[in-house]
Formats: C-alpha cells, sequence, structure tokens
C-alpha cells in the first residue's frame, strides 16, 4: 500500500494497480528524492511523465507544488490516477495527459509550457531514459535551473551529458538509481 509521505495530505493512501504492470516508486526511493528537491518543491511546476497511479506528481502536490501535468497512456493506470486526484482533492491543481510520452512532450512544446521539475520512471526494460531526456531538451520544457529525476535501474548506466543536459548526481537504492540533470551551465 502507498502512502503520501510528507505534507497537507500525509498519510493519505494512494490507490495502486494490482500486479506488475505498473512499479511505483518504493517509499524509500521516493523520500529520498522528495528530500533532495524539498526545497525546489514549493510553488512548482512539475511534469510526471510514465505517471503510472500518480505516486510522485502526488506526492509533490502534498509538499508544495503549484502544478502537476501526468503523462500516462495505460488506461488502467489513467482510471486510478484520475480517482487519486478526486480522492485526494487534487483535481484543481492537476493536469492529465492520456498520451505517450513523445506525443505529450510535442504537445507541451507547442503549449510553449516549461517546468521546473520532471519526473520520468519509464519501464526499465525499454531504455526509454535517453531519448526521453533528448526529447526533453529539443522541446526545451525546462525552466531556467530545471531539473530532470529519471529513475532507472541501478545497472543502466546512464550517459553524463543527455543534449545539453548535464547529470549533477546519482542517487542509489539497491537496484535502483535516480540520475540528476540540469542543462550545462
Amino acid at each position: 500500500m502507498l502512502r503520501i509521505i510528507s505534507g497537507e495530505r500525509k498519510g493519505r493512501v494512494i490507490k495502486t494497480i494490482e500486479g506488475t504492470n505498473t512499479r511505483p516508486t518504493s517509499d524509500r526511493v521516493k523520500e529520498s528524492l522528495f528530500n533532495t528537491l524539498m526545497f525546489k518543491l514549493p510553488g512548482s511546476s512539475i511534469l510526471d511523465l510514465f505517471s503510472g497511479t500518480g505516486n510522485l506528481g502526488l506526492e509533490s502536490l502534498s509538499r508544495g507544488a503549484a502544478e502537476v501535468v501526468f503523462v500516462e497512456k495505460n488506461s488502467s493506470a489513467l482510471h486510478i490516477l484520475r480517482y487519486n486526484l478526486k480522492s485526494l482533492e487534487y483535481w484543481e491543481s492537476a493536469q492529465v495527459l492520456p498520451y505517450d510520452v513523445k506525443q505529450a512532450v510535442k504537445l507541451l512544446s507547442k503549449q510553449a509550457k516549461t517546468f521546473d521539475i520532471v519526473f520520468m520512471d519509464p519501464p526499465y526494460d525499454k531504455a526509454m531514459e535517453v531519448p526521453v531526456i533528448t526529447a526533453l531538451d529539443e522541446a526545451d520544457l525546462l525552466k531556467e535551473n530545471g531539473i530532470i529525476a529519471a529513475e532507472h535501474l541501478f545497472q543502466s548506466q546512464l550517459p553524463q551529458n543527455i543534449g545539453s543536459f548535464i547529470r549533477y548526481d546519482l542517487r542509489k537504492y539497491r537496484n535502483t538509481a535516480i540520475s540528476f540533470y540540469r542543462k550545462e551551465p
């Protein structure tokens, strides 16, 4: 069972999908991730790619993010994501895009949207991190000093540089890692 770890909805349950079609970020990894980003969250604009049932975006809202755009194409996950947004009373602070990530990035680029933080937690076996970060770079979706937090298998080492992004931090948690990227200064 997943819960909101901190903030105004601390302790509230996040409904998830039964089975292995989605892999929510564990509480240990989530807590460390949000401790790393705690000073950047209040008032921020978040893009939650491969959002599943909304674990990272919902935690962001609870910790003071102004808005979250959730991108998820799986219909079962979308149904539960919408349920979670309503039950946690975050519907007004959220936008749900029921698209493939590359389609959503193109749409957001056309809308000239920009974000302070991008979370991405793609399926581990698809090697999507580099192509998605490249697409984010080409679409210019991050604000100045924006951050990408990419969750991946620890064994899957991501490059130090992807487009104009540089990895400035790497956190390891057993077989999971999070690579943090920002634009090169």
